[in-house]
C-alpha cells in the first residue's frame, strides 16, 4: 500500500500526451493545437459596411455637420454584391451590413439619420441624409483590422473553444493539428451485474459505473468507448481486457479487492499489463490499481485503472487519478490537470480515519469571506445519493480535527447542481440519509 501522494505522483509519471492528429473543427472542440493556424486571408477580406445605411463619400459632408445632405441612389449592395465603378462626387450606394464599401465610398451613414422618409429610397432615387456628427471611416470595417494573411491566429498550445473554432474557419483552416481526445475503453466486471435498462431480479443490481464513468470521461474531453458487463469468470474479463488494451486508457470497475472472485489484477498481469501500484492510502477507495502495457510502435502506453466496484469509490478514484490522467493525454497545462481545492470551514462535525485520508461529499456555501463546507450524510461507498447532491469532496487529513469552524481542504466539483433543493422539497435530504455512516472502503 501506497501514500495517495506518491500514487498520484506515479500516475503522473506514466502518464503524456498523446501523438498529434489532423482534426476537422468540429472534432477539435476542447482539444489543444500543436502546430499554429496561420491565416490565409486577411480579416476583414474588404472594407466592408459594418451598419446597414448608405456608402457615402466623406468630401459630400465636410464641414456640414448637422446639415441635410441629398444625394443620387447609384446602386443596391446587399452582402455578397460588389461594385465596380466608383460612386462619383453627389451620389452613394443603399449597403447592408457585410457587404463590401464600393470604391470612392469612405463611410457609412446609418438608414437612420435618413430625413423626410427617404431611409426606404433605392438605385435610381434620391436620399436626404443628415448626420450630427459625421467623421470619415465611419461604421466601416477596415480591411485586415482583425489580423492579415500569413499571420498567426492561434498560437500552438491554444485551446480549442467554440470561438477559436471559429477564427479557424475565417482564417482558412478547415482542419487542425492538435492533440486528440483519449479513448478511453470501460468495462464493468460482475456476475450480479445487469444493464441499467434491465429490471433487476433478487440478488442482481444494476450496472451504474459504467455510465457514471463513461459520463466522467466524457466530461474530463474523453471518448468513451464502452465494453458493457463481464461476469466474474477469468474468461469473459480477459477477453474484454484484450479488447480494451486497444484504447489509450482501460479503465475497469470492480474484482480489484481480496474476495475470491477478484479476478482483475492477476488477469491483467497475464495479459501483459505491468502492476505499478495496488492499494492506497485513501477512504473510499483503497483498493485502487493502476498498471501500463507497452504499444507497438512510438505509440505511449495503455493506462490500466482498476477501480472499487463501489460507486462512490469507483468515482473518487477516478476523481483523483483518472481525470488527471485524461487531462496530462489531452495534452492540457499542468495547472487544469487536477480539480481545484481551496480551502473552507466546516459547518457540521464530521470523523476522519486514523490512517489515512478521507473523501467526503459536501455541500459549498460562500458566506463573506469564507467557504463554508457542509458533509452531506452518507451511508457508505455504495451510496451514490451523496454524491449526487454534492458540490465536492472534503479532504480530512488522518487524524485532524474535524469539529464545526475546523479549516478544510475541498475539491469542488466542475458543476455544481440543483438536485438537493429538489430532494429537499420532496423526501426531504435528513430522511434519505438518516442513520450513521456506513464503512468505507
Amino acid at each position: 500500500m501506497i501514500d495517495l501522494a506518491d500514487a498520484i505522483a506515479l500516475v503522473e509519471r506514466m502518464a503524456g500526451p498523446l501523438p498529434p492528429r489532423r482534426l476537422s473543427l468540429p472534432e477539435s472542440v476542447g482539444r489543444v493545437l500543436v502546430e499554429p493556424v496561420v491565416a490565409d486571408v486577411d480579416s476583414p477580406p474588404w472594407d466592408r459596411a459594418m451598419m446597414d445605411g448608405f456608402a457615402v463619400r466623406g468630401t459630400d459632408f465636410g464641414g456640414r455637420d448637422g446639415d441635410t445632405v441629398e444625394l443620387d441612389v447609384v446602386a443596391d449592395l446587399a452582402a455578397g454584391d460588389v461594385l465596380q465603378r466608383s460612386i462619383p462626387a453627389g451620389a452613394c450606394a443603399r449597403i447592408m451590413t457585410g457587404a463590401p464599401v464600393p470604391p470612392g465610398a469612405d463611410a457609412v451613414v446609418p438608414v437612420e439619420s435618413a430625413v423626410d422618409g427617404s431611409g426606404n429610397r433605392h438605385a435610381g432615387q434620391r436620399v436626404r441624409l443628415r448626420e450630427a456628427r459625421f467623421r470619415s471611416g465611419q461604421h466601416v470595417g477596415r480591411r485586415g483590422a482583425a489580423f492579415r494573411a500569413e499571420e498567426i491566429v492561434l498560437p500552438g498550445g491554444a485551446r480549442l473553444t467554440p470561438a477559436a473554432i471559429g477564427l479557424a474557419a475565417e482564417a482558412g483552416a478547415a482542419r487542425v493539428v492538435a492533440v486528440p481526445p483519449p479513448r478511453v475503453a470501460i468495462l464493468s466486471t460482475g456476475s450480479e451485474l445487469v444493464p441499467a435498462e434491465e429490471q433487476p431480479a433478487h440478488g442482481r443490481t444494476r450496472n451504474s459505473n459504467g455510465p457514471m464513468i463513461a459520463a466522467a470521461v466524457r466530461a474530463c474531453g474523453g471518448e468513451p468507448i464502452p465494453l458493457g458487463i463481464a461476469a466474474d469468470r477469468p474468461e469473459a474479463i480477459r477477453a474484454a481486457v484484450a479488447q480494451g488494451l486497444a484504447a489509450d486508457v482501460l479503465v475497469l470497475s470492480g474484482g480489484v479487492s481480496a474476495g475470491d472472485l477478484d479476478l482483475v489484477p492477476a488477469i491483467l498481469v497475464a495479459c501483459g499489463v505491468e502492476p505499478v501500484f495496488h492499494k492506497v492510502r485513501l477512504k473510499p477507495g483503497k483498493p485502487v490499481w493502476f498498471g501500463t502495457r507497452r504499444r507497438a510502435g512510438n505509440e505511449p502506453p495503455t493506462l490500466v485503472f482498476g477501480l472499487p466496484g463501489n460507486p462512490a469509490s469507483s468515482l473518487v478514484c477516478f476523481e483523483l487519478f483518472v481525470r488527471p490522467a485524461l487531462a496530462i493525454l489531452a495534452g492540457r497545462p499542468r495547472q487544469e490537470w487536477h480539480l481545484p481545492r481551496r480551502r473552507g470551514v466546516l459547518t457540521a462535525a464530521t470523523k476522519a480515519a486514523a490512517d489515512r485520508p478521507v473523501y467526503l461529499p459536501c455541500r459549498l456555501a460562500e458566506a463573506g469571506q469564507r467557504l463554508e463546507v457542509t458533509p452531506l450524510p452518507w451511508t457508505g461507498s455504495s451510496d451514490l445519493v451523496g454524491l449526487a447532491v454534492a458540490d465536492g469532496l472534503v479532504a480530512l487529513l488522518p487524524g485532524a480535527c474535524s469539529d464545526v469552524g475546523t479549516e478544510v481542504e475541498v475539491l469542488p466539483f466542475a458543476t455544481a447542481t440543483s438536485l438537493p433543493e429538489r430532494i429537499s422539497r420532496t423526501a426531504g435530504a435528513d430522511d434519505l440519509r438518516a442513520g450513521q455512516p456506513g464503512t468505507l472502503r
